[in-house]
């Protein structure tokens, strides 16, 4: 079965027809979207009480006598049967099990028998590797990329009206701006609000509802430095020491968000798109929008210091010449100079 371009829009288009091949890849960062599909197509199968014959879970460490005897056997009272391997590693840059586990699965993937359906679902694939190539071959590799934000925000739309809500489309926006991205991390604030609110969901409901994520929190503390607000900044850094957040892991998440910054601005000035950048900062794109928003009022220079600042405030915090409250108060504060 030859690989198309739109390997998605291929998937969907034999899910509805019915007609399906024999080997799949699905990875990416939206693991909402991956498992989802990855139920489509055990639905496929039919649960007739031979379901642990014809549906089969093998995790990545299986041994290759096993996995043999998962394909070679045939399907119990139906036409197919679907094997999903879960984080198998081999498609990594360096694939888990060496060059004999790589050789075992590129003479295994050329040779399915027809009644079989294979799923590899991954977390990291190097799309460089020979067995990647070998899918694209043989089947389809689906890269499951986080969604738009236009396309949060109509999800999260359409997911309040089949509960019966209305949310406003800037309630939504505003709504996704809290979350962490990927729709599970959405859903699940949705859900508190679903359950919450009456008929309609304002943004004073967010406000009340929506546990902001330490990412967001990030995001503040970086506002309040661009705008040199002193105040928000206290108040922000407080709260945190106040709800027992290391102080010593926001230090490291401000330097790696300064990192992003400075990556962001310099692939700007190298004319990369949004969509580039996003694609190299492996981020979502309405949270690249923000960092590209963000980074033209900080200089290279200023995003530079502050990185390099990150490493004497380490090496200060353990040999105990200042506590880790102090020292990230001192970084906040000189970064406002």
């Amino acid at each position: 079965m030859p690989q198309k371009e739109n390997s998605f829009l291929t998937l969907k288009q034999q899910l509805k027809s019915g007609k399906t091949g024999n080997l799949y890849l699905f990875f990416g960062e939206e693991v909402f979207i991956k498992d989802t599909y990855t139920k489509y197509m055990q639905n496929l199968i039919p649960d007739d009480g031979f379901a642990d014959f014809n549906r089969i879970f093998l995790d990545g460490k299986s041994a290759a006598e096993r996995i043999d005897d998962a394909i070679d056997a045939f399907p119990v009272m139906s036409e197919k049967k679907l094997i999903i391997i879960k984080d198998s590693g081999i498609f990594k840059a360096r694939a888990e099990g060496g060059e004999e586990t790589r050789e075992f699965w590129q003479e295994r993937l050329k040779d399915l028998p027809d009644f079989v359906i294979i799923i590899f679902d991954e977390q990291e694939v190097d799309k460089r590797s020979a067995l990647y190539k070998t899918v694209q071959k043989n089947g389809l590799a689906v890269e499951f990329n986080y969604l738009e934000s236009y396309e949060l925000v109509a999800w999260i739309v359409r997911e309040a009206q089949k509960s019966g809500k209305k949310i406003s489309k800037s309630t939504a926006e505003y709504l996704l701006s809290l979350c962490d991205p990927g729709i599970s991390n959405v859903k699940n604030e949705l859900d508190k609000l679903i359950n919450y609110c009456g008929d309609e969901i304002y943004q004073s409901d967010v406000e009340k509802v929506v546990s902001r994520p330490l990412s967001v929190v990030i995001f503040d503390i970086t506002d309040a430095i661009l705008k040199k607000n002193r105040d928000d900044a206290v108040r922000i850094l407080l709260k945190l020491q106040e709800n027992k957040v290391s102080a010593f892991n926001i230090l490291y998440l401000l330097s790696s968000n300064f990192d992003k910054l400075l990556r962001c601005k310099l692939l700007l000035e190298e004319g990369a798109s949004p969509d580039v950048i996003a694609a190299k900062i492996k981020l979502p794109p309405f949270v690249v929008r923000k960092y590209i928003a963000d980074c033209k009022g900080f200089s290279e220079d200023f995003l530079i210091a502050r990185i390099c600042k990150t490493a004497d405030f380490d090496l200060a915090i353990k040999q105990g010449s200042i506590d880790e409250q102090t020292a990230l108060m001192q970084y906040v504060f000189e970064a406002m100079k």
